[in-house]
């Protein structure tokens, strides 16, 4: 007998969107070898196979494909591996991790898992700088290359060869969140065309890039648990939140923790890069810091040090108390650290719109950041774009 029960529950599950598994971090990760379930907003009957849906399908060569690039442009035309398909239910979790067909189903649900999250704080749809050429993005689950790009149209996934092994970028979520930074950066800002030897829209890229990888990580609710019960709440510890783009369980392409200033780095996009990534990871850990001085789980003398300039003392002091207030409260300290994931998150997203991609600087962006930000936030910004020499103190 099929119920009115029944029906009303499997009709309020169809609304929730479909599911999919996605690594949080790469699967070689300690503590991170099985993905975890997620629910895209986009209904079942929304998504063909490949996956595929009205912004965007996925695609893998079946054989040997040439990285796109400016005389390369998608449509692939070549013979591709049969594309994955859902389970009777329609869901995609029915795709096996250990599966070549999974690469593709994992690429698409992190490239919408990371959209969903900046549509969020943008308040609107992205719509993709190039879609008067190519209606939808092209996704490549897999290129025999050793690196992964966005461009005009596409989103290609290499892999890392790392001692001999080989791992493919699309189970790297950074490395796809980080991409898909890219392609809403230019969406939103536009393209730049002229760009002088001053402007520094391309290292503003590869900064914007890495904080839409490092908050998007921080979305997922296994990742944060994982990430504090291993800290014990002390983000200061080196950990998984600021390293980008993991090629083994040794080593990453950067690091979001970086002492490093505008007067020590090089015209290089991603070394320039750094100090501005390091102000954004910096301050997403202090107002994480206030938040839990606010909720009474540090002592308030925390908000007067320099977290740059700690003693070893200092440090063994925080660790200590941290760990105490942590074990007693794990959940307030999960509460303070979305608090301050999205405070940042939105206040990156709302100065996009104000940047001029072609005479765009570092201080423009970081001004930009900072007056989209709420008051405390905005005081944080600041204080840290001015340590990193990115604009100057007042």
């Amino acid at each position: 007998m099929h119920s009115l029960r029944n029906e009303a529950l499997e009709s309020g599950e169809a609304r929730l969107g479909t599911r999919f598994w996605i690594f949080p971090q790469p699967p070689f990760i300690p503590g991170y070898e099985q993905p975890d379930r997620v629910w895209l907003p986009i209904l079942r009957d929304e998504i063909g196979v490949g996956p595929s849906d009205a912004a965007m399908y996925v695609i893998d060569p079946l054989s040997e494909k040439q990285p796109y690039g400016f005389d390369r442009l998608p449509p692939f035309e070549g013979l591709r591996r049969p594309p994955p398909q859902p389970g009777a239910d329609r869901h995609f979790d029915n795709v096996s991790p250990s599966s070549r067909e999974f690469l593709a189903v994992h690429a698409y649900a992190c490239v919408h898992f990371v959209l969903d999250i900046w549509q969020s704080y943008l308040g609107r749809p992205v719509r993709w700088f190039f879609e008067q050429t190519f209606p939808r993005l092209e996704i490549v689950a897999f290129v025999n290359w050793d690196n992964a790009q966005a461009g005009y149209g596409f989103l290609e996934l290499g892999c890392s060869d790392t001692d001999g092994v080989r791992r493919p970028y699309a189970l790297n979520f950074d490395t796809i969140a980080h991409e898909v930074g890219h392609l809403i950066l230019l969406s939103e800002t536009g393209v730049p065309t002229i760009v002088s030897r001053e402007a520094d829209f391309f290292p503003f890229s590869e900064a914007f890039s890495d904080a839409v990888s490092l908050i998007s990580f921080l979305h997922f609710g296994s990742a944060i648990d994982r990430l504090l019960r291993r800290t014990r709440g002390n983000l200061l510890l080196y950990n998984e939140l600021n390293r980008f783009a993991e090629t083994s369980p040794e080593s990453q392409v950067r690091l979001a923790t970086n002492f490093r200033r505008m007067s020590e780095v090089t015209r290089e996009v991603h070394d320039r890069a750094l100090p501005f990534v390091g102000a954004i990871f910096d301050t997403i850990v202090e107002l994480y810091h206030r938040e839990l001085v606010a909720r009474d789980c540090a002592d308030s003398r925390l908000l007067d040090i320099d977290l740059r300039t700690l003693s070893q003392r200092d440090f063994d002091e925080f660790r200590a108390a941290t760990a105490e207030a942590f074990r007693v409260k794990p959940l307030i300290f999960e509460l303070g650290l979305a608090a301050a994931r999205d405070t940042v998150g939105q206040a990156l997203a709302s100065s996009l719109r104000t940047l001029d991609p072609t005479t765009m600087r570092l201080d423009q962006a970081a001004t930009a950041v900072i007056a989209a930000a709420p008051g405390a936030a905005a005081e944080v910004l600041e204080a840290n774009f001015a340590w990193r020499e990115i604009i100057g103190r007042r």
